[in-house]
């Protein structure tokens, strides 16, 4: 997770609170600083950046098997030279969900605007949610999501506020394409 703090005055502060639960937590925090001018610096608006030609990004907690709610973020990948588009798909061999934000299982839902859903600007649609990654409703195969030329290479997350029972949020591998 990035978090932007500034040149001057403190760097933050975390707080993490836990609910009731008296389940057992664990956390690994890792803090590092880049300098402003930093090539490792993710840029401003992104909470979670990638780089390199492709890979796999994951929601919070998905390994937990449970989508975080109040989630409004993005995933950010650096655009390596001679790459003009990116593109996402639901990776295989997970062995939770890839991909379940939303109500409707086993199927993409038409509009996603007041549900939980990921954003990539593409030809053929922005937001996709429900239970399969496609930007065809009703949708039951997951499809390879390619960003539009010239759109930036992130991902944004929404959540709804509310509790999210069920929902395991994303498992993606992404790959730049090379410029034509």
């Amino acid at each position: 997770m990035y978090l932007e703090t500034g040149n001057t005055g403190t760097a933050g502060e975390l707080a993490i609170t836990k609910g009731s639960d008296t389940g057992n937590r664990n956390f690994q925090i890792k803090v590092t600083y880049f300098t402003c001018n930093s090539l490792a610096k993710a840029p401003a608006g992104c909470t979670q950046y990638f780089t390199g030609k492709s890979g796999n990004f994951q929601s919070y907690n998905h390994q937990g098997g449970q989508l975080l709610q109040s989630m409004n973020y993005n995933n950010c990948f650096r655009q390596e030279e001679g790459y003009c588009n990116i593109q996402v798909r639901e990776a295989v061999g997970s062995t939770i969900d890839a991909f379940f934000l939303s109500a409707i299982a086993d199927q993409a839902e038409t509009n996603c605007m007041l549900v939980s859903r990921i954003t990539l600007a593409s030809p053929i649609s922005g937001s996709f949610c429900g239970d399969v990654l496609s930007p065809i409703a009703a949708d039951t195969i997951p499809s390879v999501i390619t960003s539009s030329p010239g759109a930036s290479f992130q991902v944004g997350v929404q959540s709804l506020t509310g509790v999210i029972s069920g929902k395991t949020g994303f498992n993606l591998d992404y790959n730049q394409v090379p410029c034509a």
